[in-house]
């Protein structure tokens, strides 16, 4: 495979600008600081003539290639224009409303199809620090739900946004749908989570040994042999409302790994809609947080999605 070069034509508009900063800008796919490696490395070429300088401080109408590795090229995400919609947008942050069947961000294996490589295709500026498949990733959602997810836009914000997840500080709200009829109208559930000890793309709370995992919770409509409850997660653990559910006896709807005999026949239509989409009958509805910069407290949600329409409407979340 022969190396690959990206072609981008400076304006006016961006005078003055460091040559690595404004490559990092008009390539996202790669990181300020390969960037300034390739720079030094004498890969980049401005007006026909090779620049290593990292702060060359761009003129203005200028052609500027960048000769990438033809193995560098393999592995990053590639920009896909794949639909999501933006609810909220600012320097250091961007928050999106995630379809469900997509995943957060690539692997290794996996490269196409998630948020990183939407957000490429809409030329999103992403935080570049730690792994280059999960730039601006500071949570994830799993890819057959869909909702709310904030990702971050520069280093400052990403460094402040993980602090915050790992001290509780962000506040998540999930609405479900699930098998059966729950008998308790609210509560907590709390105990161990651990990886599945026979099926290991699973996970189990019938465990000594593992991580806390605790859940606030709250009916809000029992139906058709199917509940509604809205969640409130108080730790971040992998798969945690969908283990915690179904080994209560209330599997969500639609989610195969974790129910894979359904007890009762659910609402047909609901379950058209989320079959069609790829994704299962839990909603990441809302989060609140302390903007990582601005400090200011900032409340962001997302419309319900048809599934979710079909069986409560958002009047009847906000009451009790």
């Amino acid at each position: 495979m022969a190396p690959s070069t990206e072609k981008v034509l400076s304006s006016p508009g961006d005078r003055g600008e460091r040559l690595d900063a404004f490559l990092s800008r008009s390539l996202p796919v790669v990181s300020r600081e390969r960037i300034k490696s390739l720079i030094k490395q004498g890969s980049t070429v401005v007006n026909g003539s090779v620049v290593v300088k990292p702060d060359y401080k761009i003129k203005g109408n200028e052609s500027i290639e960048v000769h990438l590795p033809p193995a560098e090229i393999s592995a990053l995400p590639s920009p896909e224009p794949i639909p999501l919609p933006v609810l909220y947008e600012d320097e250091h942050i961007i928050v999106v409303d995630k379809p469900a069947g997509i995943s957060t961000h690539p692997t290794p294996t996996a490269l196409h199809h998630t948020v990183v490589n939407a957000l490429l295709s809409m030329n999103r500026r992403l935080s570049d620090m730690g792994d280059p498949l999960r730039r601006g990733i500071v949570h994830r959602l799993d890819k057959q739900t869909a909702g709310v997810l904030i990702i971050a836009k520069s280093n400052e914000a990403h460094l402040k946004l993980l602090t915050m997840f790992k001290h509780r500080t962000i506040h998540k709200t999930y609405i479900a749908v699930v098998y059966g009829t729950m008998k308790t109208d609210a509560g907590t559930i709390s105990g161990l989570i651990s990886r599945h000890p026979f099926d290991r793309k699973r996970m189990t709370t019938k465990t000594t040994r593992g991580k806390e995992a605790v859940t606030r919770f709250r009916v809000i409509k029992r139906l058709d042999g199917i509940t509604v409850v809205i969640l409130w997660p108080e730790t971040g653990r992998t798969h945690q409302l969908r283990t915690q559910l179904s080994d209560r006896g209330h599997p969500i709807l639609n989610d195969d790994l974790y129910s894979r005999k359904r007890p009762v026949p659910a609402r047909q239509q609901v379950l058209a809609i989320l079959s069609s989409s790829g994704g299962i009958a839990l909603f990441a509805y809302a989060i609140s947080f302390t903007h990582p910069v601005y400090d200011v407290p900032v409340t962001f949600s997302a419309p319900f999605p048809a599934w979710l329409k079909a069986v409560v409407s958002e009047h009847e979340i906000h009451q009790g």
